[in-house]
C-alpha cells in the first residue's frame, strides 16, 4: 500500500519547520504525498524502507510504477475516488510486493489535500506495518504474484519458435522479477529425439539411477546465446559441454536440487535447478538463482515454470526437425550446380522467412537448349513444410523436362497447369517462365501468378517485363497461358524473384512499391552478379512473411563459330 502526508503542498507558517521537518521524517508511520496524477512528491524514509526502494527512486515516479500490487486496477480506482472525488479512505489493508521479491502487508488512511480555496491539489495518506498479523494478505499478495508472473511467462514463451528464444524470452520474464538469473541447459539427446524414439530412461526411471556412478551428461547452455531474433535451425544451439554436478545430478534424478554458488566479492547466490519434463522425457533442466533463500512457494513456482518451459522446449524442438526436414529436401531437390553458360551467366540467392515459418516451395533452374537458347523457370508454391517441398520438387522437374522438349514458355506453363500425377497433396504454384535466344537477343515470357521479371539494360535503365499473369497453376482452371516477346540489349541483367522478396508483413508494400526497391538497387549492368545478388537481398523488407529467392542472369550473345576457309 502507499501512503502520504504532506510536505510542500502548502507552506507551514503556524510552528517551526525545522521541528516540521523532524517529525515528517523521523515518525514511526508511513507519510508521502501524491499530485493529482498519483505521482510522490514527498516521501518519509519509514515508508521507503517499507516499500523496500530508497526516496530518491519514489520522487516523480507514479505510485503503481513504485509498488507491485495484486490488483493495481482496483488501486488506482480507489486513488482517483481521493483525487477526483475528494472521498477520505480509512481502515485500508493492502497487501503489496517489495523489489526484491519480499511481500508486506499494511494498513492506513488516504485524504484529500485542498488548497485556501478548495481545490484538491494531491492526496496524503498515513501508512502502519502490519508486520506479520496479517498473513491471509500477504498470501494473497504472493499467489497473486505468482499467476501474474505464470501468466507473463506463458504468453512470452508461445512466441518462441527455436529453443534459442525460448531460453531467452523466458530469462527476460523471470528476471529481476522472479530470480537474479534463469539459466536453461538442453539435454544433448533431446536435440536428436524423434517422437518414436524416445531418449532412454522415463523420469520415473531415472530417479532410480545412481548420480555418483554415471558420467555428467552433455548439455546446451541456451541462455549463452543471444536472441537476435529467428535463428537458422543449423546454428540455434551453442556447442554442447558437460553439465554443472548440480544440474547432472537434477536431469539423472529428475528432482530439484538446491545448491549455493559462490560469486566474486565473496557474495553466495542460492540456486535451484528444476527438470524439464516433456511427456515423461528429461529434456534438461532450468536453473533460478537469487541473493535469499528461496521457500516453498517459490520451488512451487519454479516446478510450474520448467512445465510450461518443456512444453515450449518440446514444441520448439519439433518444429526444429521438421524445418531442418524441409531444408534438406528443399536442398536436395534444387540444382546441385547451374549450367556453364558463357553469354547466360547467372547467380542466385535463397533466404528463409525471418519470422521463423518452415521453409517453403521455391525454386529456380536453368536447363541449356539447342540452338543458342536458354530457359529459365523461378517458382513458389503455396505453402510451407515438407508437403511444398515435395510438391517444389515435382513442378521444378516436370518444368525441366518440358523445357529440355523444346516447349516455350506459354505452353509450358499450361501443361504444368494441367499436370496430374495422383498426389492428393498437389498445392498451386506461382511460376515465371523464361526463353532467351542468345544468337537474336529475343526474349519470350510466361507468368502464372508470378511478379513480373526486372530487365536492367547497359544504359542503366530499369524496367519490370510487363505480361499477362495468369493464375497459378496447379488451381484446375485450365487457362492457357500466352507468351510475350521482348528484345533485350547485350549485357543486360535479368532479375528473377519470387514475392519474398519484395512484401513486408509489417506494412502495406504493394506490388510496384517493392519492385520499385529492387530497380533502385542496381545501378550497373557490369557489376559482378555476387554484387548485384547482395545489393538486392539486402533491400529485402526485414519483416517479410516469405522465404525468398533471386535469381539474377547477364544476357549476352551467343559468339559467332568461325568460318572455315
Amino acid at each position: 500500500m502507499v501512503a502520504v502526508a504532506g510536505r510542500n503542498a502548502q507552506e507551514i507558517h503556524w510552528c517551526d519547520p525545522e521541528a516540521a521537518d523532524l517529525l515528517l521524517h523521523s515518525a514511526p508511520v508511513g507519510l508521502a504525498v501524491l499530485d493529482t496524477d498519483l505521482r510522490y512528491r514527498f516521501i518519509n524514509d519509514t515508508l521507503a524502507r517499507l516499500n523496500g526502494l530508497p526516496v530518491a527512486a519514489h520522487l516523480g515516479r507514479s505510485i503503481l510504477d513504485v509498488l507491485d500490487l495484486p490488483d493495481p486496477q482496483a488501486y488506482e480506482d480507489m486513488l482517483r475516488r481521493v483525487t477526483d472525488g475528494g472521498e477520505t479512505i480509512n481502515n485500508l489493508h493492502v497487501a503489496a510486493i517489495r523489489p526484491d521479491g519480499t511481500p508486506y502487508a499494511a494498513v492506513g488512511t488516504l485524504f484529500p489535500l485542498r488548497n485556501a480555496n478548495g481545490r484538491i491539489l494531491g492526496q496524503a495518506g498515513v501508512v502502519h506495518d502490519l508486520g506479520g498479523t496479517r498473513a491471509e494478505l500477504l498470501d494473497t499478495a504472493r499467489s497473486q504474484r505468482r499467476l501474474e508472473l505464470l501468466s507473463r511467462i506463458s504468453a512470452s514463451l508461445s512466441q518462441g519458435l527455436d529453443v534459442a528464444s525460448v531460453a531467452s524470452k523466458l530469462s527476460a520474464t523471470c528476471t529481476p522479477a522472479f530470480a537474479r538469473t534463469v539459466t536453461v541447459d538442453l539435454l544433448a539427446g533431446a536435440v536428436h529425439r524423434t517422437p518414436d524414439s524416445p531418449m532412454g530412461a522415463t523420469a520415473q526411471q531415472r530417479t532410480t539411477a545412481c548420480p555418483d556412478t554415471s558420467a555428467p551428461p552433455q548439455v546446451h547452455p541456451l541462455s549463452a546465446s543471444a536472441d537476435h531474433g529467428p535463428a537458422h535451425p543449423d546454428r540455434d544451439l551453442p556447442p554442447s559441454r558437460a553439465a554443472s554436478t548440480p544440474v547432472g545430478e537434477c536431469i539423472r534424478s529428475a528432482d530439484v536440487v538446491s545448491f549455493h554458488v559462490e560469486e566474486a566479492q565473496e557474495q553466495t547466490q542460492y540456486a535451484i535447478s528444476a527438470p524439464l519434463l516433456a511427456a515423461g522425457q528429461v529434456l534438461g533442466a532450468i536453473t533460478f538463482s537469487a541473493p535469499g533463500h528461496f521457500d516453498a512457494d517459490d520451488v512451487l513456482t519454479m516446478r510450474d515454470i520448467a512445465a510450461r518451459t518443456a512444453m515450449a522446449l518440446d514444441n520448439a524442438l519439433l518444429y526444429r526437425r521438421e524445418r531442418l526436414a524441409t531444408l534438406a529436401l528443399q536442398r536436395h531437390l534444387l540444382p546441385a550446380r547451374l549450367p556453364d553458360v558463357p553469354w547466360a551467366e547467372s547467380a542466385h540467392r535463397y533466404l528463409p522467412a525471418q519470422n521463423g515459418t518452415l521453409a517453403g516451395g521455391d525454386w529456380y533452374d536453368t536447363v541449356r537448349l539447342p540452338g543458342g537458347r536458354i530457359g529459365l523457370t523461378v517458382g513458389d508454391v503455396m505453402g510451407h513444410g515438407l508437403g511444398a517441398a515435395a510438391a517444389m520438387g515435382r513442378y521444378r522437374s516436370s518444368a525441366r523436362a518440358l523445357l529440355a522438349v523444346g516447349l516455350e514458355p506459354g505452353q509450358l506453363l499450361t501443361r504444368l497447369d494441367g499436370l496430374d500425377d495422383g498426389a492428393d497433396t498437389d498445392l498451386p504454384a506461382t511460376c515465371v517462365c523464361v526463353v532467351y535466344d542468345g544468337v537474336t537477343g529475343d526474349l519470350r515470357l510466361a507468368l502464372a501468378g508470378h511478379p513480373p521479371p526486372l530487365l536492367v539494360r547497359p544504359d542503366g535503365s530499369a524496367d519490370t517485363l510487363a505480361a499477362d499473369p495468369g493464375p497459378p497453376v496447379g488451381m484446375g482452371l485450365d487457362h492457357t497461358y500466352e507468351n510475350t516477346h521482348f528484345a533485350v540489349p547485350p549485357g543486360s541483367l535479368l532479375v528473377l524473384y519470387t514475392d519474398g522478396m519484395i512484401e513486408d508483413r509489417s506494412t502495406i508494400l504493394d506490388l510496384d512499391q517493392g519492385i520499385t526497391m529492387l530497380r533502385r538497387a542496381v545501378h550497373h549492368t557490369e557489376t559482378p552478379l555476387d554484387e548485384v545478388c547482395d545489393a538486392l537481398m539486402a533491400v529485402r523488407p526485414a519483416n517479410s512473411a516469405d522465404d525468398a529467392t533471386l535469381f539474377v542472369t547477364r544476357l549476352t550473345r551467343v559468339p559467332p563459330m568461325p568460318v572455315a576457309d
